[in-house]
């Protein structure tokens, strides 16, 4: 029987690249995307200590040209998708008078929107698979200073609902509280004040995993 394949979206650092390694060491095939190639490096070496089976793919997942080559490649390499973490995102810590358009399209594109790409274009290769959106505490509740990244997370929880609806496939949520993580510095002074009570990514992670192979329910909603 052919191994189950993975596509993991952000997975160059923090929750991505925990949820790939933990993965493949389960013995998944898993496809490593990120818009940095050195990240991809990095991770895709750690895999290969212990499972040859992973490929990485430098793209933009925020944009349907990079979707469209993320999913070929997979398939070329693979043959098939069983399961797809929309896991990229980016944030900018600002009220919304101070954000920019650029700066909201980009957190819409890079949370939001990739996840509808990747959804709309792995759906018809899934015969039975899981997808797990990665929104956020913030997906549920507004905070200062995060219009923007709580706008795409809230919007994330709305899709995962309606897709779940839409679809055989088993569709869910996950929401982290604040997590030790890169993206937290966006906001440095925060994340020295609060470091010792965040998530690990690896938490995050784990949870992930044991979403995918646990009795989960399509549109589900797991806060961690």
């Amino acid at each position: 029987m052919a191994a189950t394949t993975a596509i993991i979206t952000g997975s160059g650092r923090g929750i991505g690249r925990e949820t790939a390694m933990m993965l493949a060491k389960k013995g998944v095939n898993v496809v490593v995307c990120s818009r940095t190639q050195r990240e991809i490096n990095e991770t895709v070496d750690e895999i290969r200590k212990f499972n040859a089976r992973v490929i990485g793919v430098k793209c933009d997942v925020g944009a349907a040209s990079g979707v469209d080559m993320l999913v070929k490649k997979t398939v070329k390499e693979f043959g098939g998708i069983d399961i797809l973490i929309n896991n990229a995102a980016v944030l900018f810590v600002k009220r919304l008078s101070d954000t920019t358009e650029k700066e909201w399209d980009q957190t819409i594109n890079s949370n939001l929107k990739s996840a509808f790409l990747c959804c709309k274009a792995v759906l018809p290769l899934m015969k039975k698979g899981t997808i797990i959106n990665v929104s956020s505490g913030a997906g549920k509740v507004g905070y200062e200073n995060l219009s923007a990244y709580c706008a795409s997370k809230f919007g994330m929880m709305g899709l995962t609902a309606s897709l779940a609806w839409e679809t055989n496939t088993r569709v869910m949520a996950i929401c982290p509280g604040d997590v030790d993580t890169a993206m937290q510095d966006a906001d440095p002074e925060y994340h020295r004040a609060n470091k010792a009570s965040m998530l690990t990514a690896g938490q995050v992670a784990a949870k992930i995993v044991e979403m995918i192979y646990g009795d989960y329910a399509g549109g589900q909603s797991v806060d961690i």
